[in-house]
């Protein structure tokens, strides 16, 4: 279909075919660089944005992403979370990572230029900013409307974080407690110690070794003031596992930084 030029038909097959995002980075990576960005072009927006985070970190996906003019980088980084969309931007040259943050808007560009103020491999590099956090001072009922408003500008949460006025982290509560907890009963009388909290330049190693010895689906980020940075969940620390596994392995059959 690339060759042939028929891009709408290219479209129409993969939404009928219904292919993860995966399945088709697997697809990208297999072809040259032009018919790389002529799919990218081609797909959904959502499809294509998804495709790009799911490929594999290095050179290819940076330059698809460069190779698309500004407003259209700006379009896809627009569509994916913000620490996957700061993982692509880190991927490109400075020139092609400020011409497609000046088409974001501006609070946009200024969260992804905070992550990527903290080093590849610390919580602060694999964080995310989208938080949903309520205030201890809430009623249950009006958390869950403060929870139901969040949440309608993220994709998935596992964990309701709750602060104080000045943004420190006090805990967190199980959604089903503030469901099922009195309407006027409130959020600090149902809130639990956080089992495991970080700092943003803490290794990122050790933050999945803690989630893994504590069973938790979803880690705070902290500053040293203790106010909440951001979250880290595991879909995030299961990369960093084989990341960390497959440099582990590789250092054991003696290949050296570069190989």
């Amino acid at each position: 279909l690339v060759s042939s030029g028929d891009l709408a038909g290219l479209s129409e097959a993969v939404i009928e075919m219904d292919l993860h995002p995966s399945d088709v980075a697997d697809l990208l990576e297999e072809l040259d660089q032009e018919d790389r960005v002529t799919i990218v072009r081609a797909l959904p927006r959502e499809l294509a944005s998804e495709a790009l985070s799911e490929m594999e970190e290095g050179d290819e996906r940076g330059e698809i992403l460069a190779s698309l003019d500004p407003r259209t980088g700006a379009q896809l980084l627009h569509e994916l979370a913000d620490d996957d969309a700061a993982d692509l931007i880190a991927e490109l040259e400075p020139e092609d990572a400020n011409r497609i943050l000046a088409n974001l808007p501006v609070e946009e560009a200024v969260d992804l230029r905070g992550l990527l103020q903290y080093g590849e491999e610390t919580a602060g590099g694999i964080m995310t900013t989208e938080v949903v956090a309520v205030l201890a001072s809430l009623t249950a009922q009006e958390a869950i409307v403060d929870i139901r408003r969040q949440a309608q500008e993220m994709d998935d949460f596992y964990t309701v974080f709750v602060i104080d006025d000045r943004h420190h982290l006090l805990g967190e509560v199980p959604l089903a407690e503030v469901i099922v907890a009195e309407p006027d009963q409130t959020v600090a009388e149902l809130v639990e110690e956080v089992q495991v909290r970080v700092l943003p330049d803490t290794d990122q190693e050790e933050v999945g070794r803690l989630m893994g010895r504590y069973n938790v689906v979803s880690a705070p980020v902290v500053n040293e003031l203790g106010q909440l940075l951001g979250r880290i969940t595991f879909d995030d620390i299961i990369d960093v596992i084989e990341a960390e596994q497959t440099e582990d392995i590789l250092r054991l059959a003696g290949m050296s930084e570069e190989e």
